[in-house]
Parts: C-alpha cells; structure tokens; sequence
C-alpha cells in the first residue's frame, strides 16, 4: 500500500499529465483521481494513505521534499529576478498571499 500511496503521490510527473496547467496535478484534482472507486475503496484507500503518512520513513522523506520544494522555488525566485529584476514587486504581492500575516 505504501508504494501505491508514492506512485500516487508522483502521478502529476506521469506522462500524459499537463504540467504546465494550474491545477491540473494529483493535488489539484484528487477527487477526480479518486472518481472511478467506490466509496468503500476511497474510505480504504484514505485509511491506508492516512496511517502510511505515520510512517517514520515517509514523514522523513515527506520532509525531505518539502525542503526540497522550498530549495526549488527560492532558487527559481532568484534565477527570476536576474533575469528581469523589475519583477521584484510582482514576488513581494505574491509572497504576502503565502505568507499569513501576523
């Protein structure tokens, strides 16, 4: 189950899956992922990802690809901003709508 719960995890990078549409990854469309199961198999399927996520291992590794995530977009900020410093405001309002305000 802990395999089927990473492929699934990994379906967005599946050939066939538009990556350059918002909204169009596993996390985006989980249920329609989920449609062709009955809700017996959904309830199952939730079950097994929800105590799979208790795993040392993946919450080491879950960890491990958030940091790499943060890594990605603070290296794609920077890259972005050589190549055209003018959008430095366009980052800061998009940063204020990630960040909650204090």
């Amino acid at each position: 189950m802990s395999i089927l719960g990473a492929a699934m995890q990994l379906a967005p990078v599946a050939p066939g899956q538009p990556l350059d549409q918002p909204g169009k990854g596993w996390r985006h469309n989980r249920e329609e992922h989920l449609a062709n199961l009955s809700p017996d198999e959904r309830q199952k399927f939730q079950d097994a990802h929800q105590k799979a996520m208790q795993d040392p291992a993946v919450q080491a590794a879950h960890e491990k690809m958030r940091q790499a995530r943060k890594e990605f977009h603070d290296a794609m900020q920077a890259a972005m901003l050589k190549a055209d410093p003018s959008i430095q405001p366009m980052l800061d309002k998009m940063s204020k709508h990630e960040k909650p305000e204090d």
